[in-house]
């Protein structure tokens, strides 16, 4: 009699309480065919939703654990937070400073973060102020904007665009300034979506979040929603007109649960 209850209450106990909280390291190799001096080791976070649901205990976690896979570089694909009022920005800004005191970190901003889909939504109207949080947390935002930077004395292109979702992806400002110099073009883009935006600029590597890989992985099924459409970049490291676009599960959630869906922290191994 009490056996469907209970099994329905322990799959909601671990869709609520486990799996969200259970981190999984990823790693994946990606050839670029670039002639680099050696393997550069990109860690690639993504969908931290600072809230109440996601304390920022669990993001120090994170970023202790992302520091241990010893990357040469971390790139944070957007949405830092998930409302404007659930999250401390002291504790927020000292927790970034983990990764970048440690590391060279770069950002763009996710549909959270502020912008025209934000403010439907009931909350920041711009993203003026988490780029500021995240900036005082040693984090480079690059919003529709590039940096060429030495990497283990590999010279590298990073590019960041605007979040498609909130009509603020640039491809010529952001891509202005890239030269074909033979570098390795790293280009950071929340939404996957936004892939066309960029397609006929020169990169090597598109990192992005915002699926968060579905969420909820149905046996059998898949994901009965994901966030994008073009679902083939949903998750996962995928070709691209013979490049590669990497799509991180992220972080954290929205709603609190995950269910074979594990949140991710990837380690991608660029040649």
């Amino acid at each position: 009699m009490l056996g469907l209850p209970t099994a329905a209450l322990s799959a909601f106990g671990y869709a609520r309480f486990i799996e969200p909280r259970w981190l999984e390291e990823t790693r994946k190799t990606v050839v670029t065919g670039r002639n680099l001096r050696r393997p550069l080791r990109v860690a690639h976070l993504s969908d931290l939703h600072a809230s109440g649901l996601i304390p920022i205990s669990f993001l120090e976690e994170a970023f202790r654990r992302t520091l241990a896979m010893q990357p040469d570089l971390i790139c944070i694909t957007g949405d830092f937070v998930t409302t404007d009022n659930d999250f401390d920005p002291a504790k927020y800004e000292a927790a970034l400073q983990m990764l970048s005191a440690k590391v060279p970190t770069f950002a763009v901003m996710g549909n959270h973060d502020g912008g025209e889909w934000a403010a439907r939504s009931g909350w920041f109207s711009t993203n003026q102020y988490i780029r500021g949080l995240v900036g005082r947390g040693g984090v480079r935002v690059l919003h529709n904007d590039a940096a060429k930077i030495e990497i283990a004395g590999t010279p590298l292109w990073l590019v960041g665009v605007g979040d498609w979702w909130s009509d603020e992806l640039r491809a010529g400002p952001a891509f202005a300034n890239v030269l074909n110099d033979g570098a390795p073009v790293i280009v950071m883009n929340h939404n996957p979506d936004g892939k066309d935006d960029c397609g006929l600029r020169p990169w090597d590597l598109m990192l992005c979040g915002h699926t968060h890989g579905g969420q909820v992985m149905l046996p059998f099924y898949g994901p009965p929603i994901v966030p994008v459409i073009d679902t083939r970049y949903a998750v996962g490291l995928n070709a691209y007109q013979n490049r590669w676009i990497h799509t991180t599960r992220g972080v954290g959630n929205i709603v609190g649960i995950r269910v074979n869906c594990r949140p991710e922290l990837s380690l991608l191994i660029v040649t």
